[in-house]
């Protein structure tokens, strides 16, 4: 057994192929393109489509190891950058593969609706221990405005989409009686002169032009609303936080 590596080139398509080889019994020269050819479905897919002799073929380097000739593919794949370079057929190196959409789709759908175990949850929260929250991360001005151009409009992923009575209400009951982080802590100074600065610097005064866009985009719509048992009414959805268990109807 001699383990090889080998590269292989498609003439039609100048692509190209890296790879090693070690469950042969043969010398190499004897055993690639005449009984081994690849296990890469990139390369089989080129073949049924323009057959075996579309191809130039070259043995590379010989080793003693497995191991030697696994670790040399690496290297080579990973200086060639074949990842991210679409003239390479490899889609993997060293068991890494680069997911493509539908791959990520196919996995989301797997594990949609899907209930984490106990165990799960425990090695998620373990992995999470120590790592700085996402919101304590200082973030430069010049990265929070190139941020908002590119989640803006059709990039967002909530675009178009709105909240509907039922987002609404599950939102709703997973927030029920959490506490807002900032609860009785007192704003310091320098929050204050913060916040009276951002709004000195953009008036709130809305112009003319701005209130007769909102009137027009407004106009027609219904607002949403949801019923309130208590009181036995239909409360727009931004009143309905006063509802529920803090209905006043409940205390009369």
């Amino acid at each position: 057994m001699k383990p090889y590596t080998y590269l292989i080139r498609h003439r039609p398509s100048g692509k190209v192929y890296y790879g090693f080889r070690c469950a042969n019994r043969v010398d190499p020269v004897d055993d690639l393109w005449k009984h081994y050819f690849t296990s890469s479905p990139g390369v089989q897919k080129l073949i049924e489509e323009t057959g075996a002799d579309s191809f130039d073929t070259e043995i590379r380097q010989v080793f003693e190891t497995k191991e030697q000739a696994i670790a040399w593919e690496t290297r080579v794949l990973t200086r060639c950058k074949v990842l991210h370079d679409d003239r390479w057929i490899n889609q993997n190196v060293a068991g890494y593969i680069v997911p493509t959409d539908e791959s990520r789709k196919k996995i989301s759908d797997y594990h949609k609706d899907k209930p984490k175990s106990d165990e799960h949850k425990q090695n998620l929260s373990k992995s999470q221990k120590g790592k700085a929250k996402k919101s304590t991360v200082y973030k430069s001005k010049e990265y929070r405005d190139r941020m908002s151009v590119l989640k803006s409009g059709a990039n967002n992923g909530m675009y178009g989409k709105g909240c509907t009575p039922e987002r609404a209400a599950k939102i709703g009951a997973a927030n029920k009686g959490k506490l807002p982080s900032n609860k009785g802590v007192p704003m310091s100074e320098e929050q204050k002169a913060k916040i009276r600065a951002t709004k000195a610097a953009n008036p709130t005064k809305r112009s003319a032009e701005a209130i007769a866009k909102t009137v027009a985009k407004q106009t027609g719509l219904k607002r949403t609303k949801l019923y309130c048992a208590h009181c036995d009414r239909h409360i727009a959805t931004g009143w309905f936080h006063r509802h529920g268990a803090n209905c006043a109807s409940i205390r009369l």
